[in-house]
């Protein structure tokens, strides 16, 4: 279960797709929920896996996914520490999965310092992925690495480029 945290001191707890009456009668969920100045957290043990913020969204109790604007997502590899970071315009987040997808200027950071630049990214928390198909540029000092896709295992911290590569030196973005 995802937590969904009101600013820095209330948290709640995001409902399921149903609401049980007092009558004990299973009714459909009312109209999705506005919110602002939200934040997800999933974790596992003591370790905190992911961490999504934005500044306003929607939960649709139906849909069981919060549709989230102007996102900051952060994830912690197996041993706890920083492994992805990311900002975008817009991200969908499954409530029941953790599974985020985000699109619009996704900007991003992993643990080794590279940062990249891409369309779209998604998140698949049961794999520890996080992916694209979409022409990504990674930034590694003066080295600018394009490809059409890449995978990250955020848990261990591997990056692989998919469908080719070119790089290109002394390039600033």
């Amino acid at each position: 279960m995802a937590s969904c945290s009101l600013g820095p001191a209330i948290r709640v707890a995001v409902v399921v797709a149903v609401v049980v009456a007092a009558s004990g009668h299973v009714r459909a969920a009312g109209p999705p929920m506005r919110l602002s100045k939200m934040t997800f957290v999933a974790s596992n043990e003591n370790v905190t896996e992911i961490r999504v913020a934005a500044d306003s969204g929607v939960i649709d109790e139906v849909a069981n996914k919060a549709h989230l604007a102007a996102v900051h997502a952060e994830w912690a590899g197996a041993d706890g520490k920083p492994s992805l970071e990311l900002t975008c315009e817009r991200g969908e987040l499954d409530l029941e999965t953790n599974d985020l997808v985000a699109s619009g200027n996704v900007r991003g950071v992993l643990a080794d310092g590279r940062r990249f630049v891409g369309p779209s990214l998604r998140y698949d928390r049961a794999k520890g992925v996080a992916f694209t198909d979409a022409p990504v540029e990674i930034i590694e000092n003066d080295r600018v690495l394009s490809g059409a896709g890449f995978r990250y295992h955020v848990r261990d911290r591997r990056l692989r480029l998919t469908g080719g590569a070119r790089v290109e030196e002394n390039r600033t973005p």
